[in-house]
């Protein structure tokens, strides 16, 4: 798992370079001419390209620009087929309306969606391979700053341009230069002042509102941020927060103690980053004011916020959306239906919830709205924060009703083990029941959780996360044989996980068959049946009442899972219990345990005694 995330730091980087983040300063390039052989075109161009013409048309090649690292290139003619080396180029010209023009692009292009049907000619800048270049016949090559390494190779290919924006200011610059380039200046305007207009419009939502301390994770090990002089520091300030390491310049290593003593409001994850939110809720990170109140989240999509093209809109948004959701309110009175099939109505935005899950209160701190919540199940231990909040007894139907209604809540949030004290509930506030049975109900929770409580944006990203999450797993055990497995939640009777259960789902997405799939809900078996069905692996919850060494004195032994020291105890049981975000990681853990090589992970096969009784 270390490895598999030093590895996606690596495409991190590769893809915060792409930005001109880390890219370094603008250095002189060659202003030689371009030595492939051109012509003026003397035929009408592509409309696009057209200015209003006179009977006497005057020719609009060839154009002679200045680009970003200040040299003069002439564009002999109309470029029609163009390879750009840096993502956020190949997005500058989609917005221009020219991306049917582009004929290669780097590895790190994934916008817009069609660029998966563009020809890759390699890594980023400096790293792409020249004769894919110079096979796909480019009358253009369109760069930035990391690739003045190979300048002068390139520009025996095709003329080349550097586009190299630092700042958001010089994102307009960009625009305007390919607008000359193309000959098509009105679709620069254009573009221009849409990428204004759209981020005034955050501007103004965000006016007035104090400005959170945020703290930005680019990478996990050593603690690495942005500092006050980056492109994503700017993004925080325009989204209505302050970079709590803006005194600092460049991407520095900073330790969690001085994080610590900055103490954010907020606290921002990228898929990429080696972190998670449950990584934070387990260090010392836990104490800052964003685990606290549950304001630890996870974008999307970083390349929203490190690629200097219009498209950094979309990430101003979704950060401005964290940190100030109420700017972006949804319309109260708000009328859902929940999981129970009841439309429920709530009046105003809540302030004061009881949660009477585990998960629904887990939930809750994962979207944001952890400082809400006012009331407990006894139950309820993550994250750390829910020490501080009252307890109103035990899990759904055990909770105290004298003690809920004492805290005068404006919403409760049950799911169905709450459905016998219902009315109860009801008399005190508005109730929303969420149950779900499988990985797509849990999307479904969050989903509806985030829109009750005004915290959308914050659920699209625990969705998306989750979602990153499954497909990677899923996507690495895809072709693998497929174990039979026997997942152990109580021994004396012995039950098992059939269909309809969490743990039956997560054995499947993780590349495993439940040998008792075909049984419903929880199901009591027999060591008998067990022995029968015979699994390869075993997975033995934490709290089943045996240990897995206990194991090795039942007839249990003689099953391939034993023979092969295929027997594991899950760390947390409630990472497989709990349908809330950290399902996730029961997943990957699971998935670990039936294909460790496909993860790299290091198993301590169980070894029982030679004296072992095999007696049930």
């Amino acid at each position: 798992m270390k490895k598999t995330a030093l590895l996606l730091m690596l495409l991190l980087f590769g893809a915060v370079i792409a930005a001109g983040c880390i890219g370094g300063n603008e250095t002189p390039s060659s202003t030689s001419q371009p030595s492939s052989p051109t012509e003026t075109s003397t035929t009408t161009p592509q409309t696009s390209s057209l200015q209003t013409s006179t009977e006497a048309e005057k020719p609009l090649y060839p154009v002679t620009v200045t680009d970003f690292a200040n040299r003069t290139v002439t564009i002999e003619k109309e470029p029609l087929r163009v390879v750009t080396l840096a993502p956020s180029i190949t997005e500058d010209l989609y917005y221009l309306g020219l991306f049917d023009r582009v004929v290669g692009v780097t590895d790190y292009d994934d916008f817009p969606p069609e660029v998966a049907n563009v020809t890759r000619v390699g890594g980023y800048g400096k790293y792409a391979n020249l004769e894919v270049i110079a096979s796909l016949n480019p009358d253009l090559i369109l760069v930035d700053s990391y690739s003045t390494p190979i300048l002068s190779d390139l520009e025996r290919i095709a003329p080349v341009v550097v586009v190299d924006p630092h700042s958001l200011r010089d994102i307009p610059k960009a625009l305007e230069l390919l607008g000359e380039v193309f000959n098509v200046p009105g679709n620069a305007q254009k573009a221009v002042a849409e990428f204004h207009a759209k981020i005034n419009a955050t501007g103004s939502a965000v006016t007035g509102k104090p400005k959170l301390k945020v703290f930005y994770v680019v990478w996990s090990n050593p603690l690495m941020t942005a500092g006050g002089d980056t492109f994503i520091s700017d993004v925080i300030s325009l989204a209505g927060g302050e970079n709590v390491f803006k005194d600092t310049s460049g991407w520095p290593t900073v330790s969690m103690e001085q994080v610590l003593e900055r103490d954010p409001d907020v606290i921002i994850l990228t898929p990429h980053c080696g972190m998670t939110v449950q990584d934070v809720y387990k260090s010392i990170l836990a104490n800052t004011k964003a685990a606290r109140e549950g304001r630890v989240y996870v974008i999307e999509n970083e390349n929203d916020l490190i690629h200097p093209s219009p498209r950094v809109v979309n990430g101003l948004e979704t950060i401005a959306k964290l940190l100030h959701p109420d700017a972006f309110r949804v319309s109260y009175p708000l009328t859902i239906t929940d999981f129970a099939g009841r439309q429920v109505t709530i009046e105003k935005e809540p302030e004061r919830i009881v949660s009477l899950a585990p998960s629904i209160t887990e939930t809750l701190f994962y979207i944001g709205a952890g400082d809400k919540l006012v009331g407990v199940t006894k139950w309820a231990d993550f994250p750390p924060a829910v020490e501080n909040i009252t307890r109103v007894g035990g899990y759904g139907q055990y909770a105290n009703l004298e003690i809920i209604a004492s805290l005068n809540p404006d919403l409760i949030i049950a799911d169905g083990f709450s459905m016998s004290i219902l009315n109860e509930l009801e008399k005190i506030a508005p109730v929303v029941i969420v149950d779900p049975k499988n990985m797509s109900g849990i999307y479904r929770k969050i989903e509806l959780l985030g829109e009750i409580t005004n915290r959308e944006e914050a659920a699209r990203a625990v969705i998306a996360e989750m979602k990153a999450k499954v497909n990677y797993i899923t996507s690495t055990v895809a072709g693998t044989s497929r174990p039979k497995v026997l997942f152990i939640t109580w021994w004396n009777p012995l039950y098992v996980p059939g269909s309809g259960t969490f743990q039956d789902d997560l054995i499947r997405l993780a590349g495993g068959e439940n040998i008792f799939s075909d049984m419903n809900g929880w199901a009591q078996v027999s060591l008998e049946q067990v022995l029968e069905r015979n699994p390869d692996v075993i997975i033995l919850s934490a709290h089943a009442g045996i240990t897995a060494e206990e194991l090795c004195n039942t007839p249990l032994i003689n099953t391939n899972a034993f023979k092969n020291g295929m027997v594991f105890t899950i760390s947390d049981d409630n990472l497989v219990s709990r349908p809330g975000p950290r399902i996730v990681h029961g997943l990957e853990e699971i998935a670990e345990y039936l294909h460790p090589d496909a993860f790299n992970y290091q198993p301590q096969p169980l070894v029982c005694n030679a004296t072992a009784e095999t007696g049930g």
